[in-house]
């Protein structure tokens, strides 16, 4: 399945809006710069980055979905692209956060690889194992929420179609809505371990999926009907955040509104074309595996042992070390870890049908 360019670009837009947050906002508290920028709308509301992401995940995994014959074909491809990146940032992130000490999250146990390595969320593994596991890096945690995403979809898309998909996803965002909006008014333990399972199901994040995957349909029929479905299910998909504000809502309109008018106006694609937005979106998934805790522990690291440093420029200097990073994984050791868990995988296949 051959890349669509200006997706790769909403994808460098996604990543920087991340990347800018959590080097100017996120981690005001500990950074050499303190709060200074942190208020900047850029960077303040870069943590949209996530929902944009999601937005894009909704778009790719129908049209996944539509070129897959199973579940399982579909379930296999989606891990064997995202396993060999996460296999390779997790080892260098638990590599290096000795050499970190300065990490936000402190330093890394050996059962923090499991979540990321499994997909599966650390409250999941603490419930399981009844030790504590604490994840690799708290930006996984949309990780986590696309796997849920992946099997929900290829489980109710094979069983019952494209439309019964969309009634799934818009039906468990509203129950996320409807059982919160119980537990608020105290209607009872069912309204609570209705909103628990809910959010342990990340339904409250259900609702950007489900208008992506809508943006993928009008993209591809351009029935007009699947552009007002898509983009009204995304002007109420804040209604899952957690903290709500007007301008909170307002941002999410914006990013919203934009990656519409991207599907129907193609020449503000041109923006995202840029070589800029395509590198990015090269090597985004990397850069949003590892840059949090490497990033914010470099740009510490240098503001107290290289003081002629302007404090502004540390991110940036963090960030294109992580980007040659990411682009090295991407062009060279992404590559290899795939063809090995691919031919392995033939040839378990091939035993299996002898």
């Amino acid at each position: 399945m051959s890349r669509i360019g200006f997706l790769d670009g909403h994808r460098g837009l996604a990543i920087m809006l991340v990347l800018l947050y959590h080097a100017f906002t996120r981690w005001a508290a500990v950074v050499p710069y303190g709060g200074q920028f942190a208020n900047f709308p850029f960077f303040k509301y870069g943590w949209l980055g996530v929902n944009l992401f999601f937005l894009i995940s909704g778009f790719v995994i129908l049209m996944t979905l539509e070129s897959c014959s199973s579940a399982k074909t579909f379930l296999a491809r989606r891990w064997l692209w995202l396993f060999p990146a996460m296999l390779i940032c997790s080892l260098i992130i638990y590599g290096t956060s000795g050499f970190f000490p300065e990490r936000p999250a402190g330093e890394p146990t050996p059962l923090s690889l499991l979540p990321g390595l499994t997909f599966i969320e650390p409250a999941w593994w603490s419930a399981l194992t009844g030790y504590r596991v604490l994840p690799l890096e708290d930006a996984f945690w949309s990780l986590f929420v696309e796997f849920k995403f992946y099997v929900f979809a290829a489980v109710v898309y094979y069983w019952r179609g494209r439309n019964v998909l969309f009634v799934a996803l818009l039906s468990a965002f509203a129950l996320n809505l409807l059982s919160a909006a119980a537990r608020s008014q105290g209607s009872g333990l069912v309204s609570v371990a209705v909103n628990d399972l809910s959010n342990a199901l990340s339904f409250d994040n259900f609702g950007w999926f489900a208008s992506g995957a809508a943006f993928y349909v009008f993209h591809k029929t351009r029935e007009r009907r699947w552009l007002w479905f898509g983009l009204g299910v995304a002007l109420v998909s804040p209604l899952g955040f957690h903290q709500q504000t007007v301008p909170r809502f307002l941002a999410a309109a914006a990013m919203s509104l934009l990656f519409a008018a991207t599907l129907v106006y193609p020449s503000l694609r041109i923006p995202l074309n840029a070589r800029l937005f395509q590198f990015l979106g090269l090597v985004s998934y990397p850069l949003y595996l590892m840059h949090e805790n490497l990033m914010t522990a470099m740009v510490i690291k240098a503001g107290r042992e290289a003081a002629f440093i302007p404090r502004w420029a540390l991110p940036f200097m963090a960030i294109a070390g992580l980007v040659a990073l990411a682009y090295l994984i991407v062009r060279h050791a992404e590559p290899r870890v795939r063809a090995v868990l691919s031919q392995a995988f033939t040839r378990r296949v091939a035993a299996a049908q002898a």
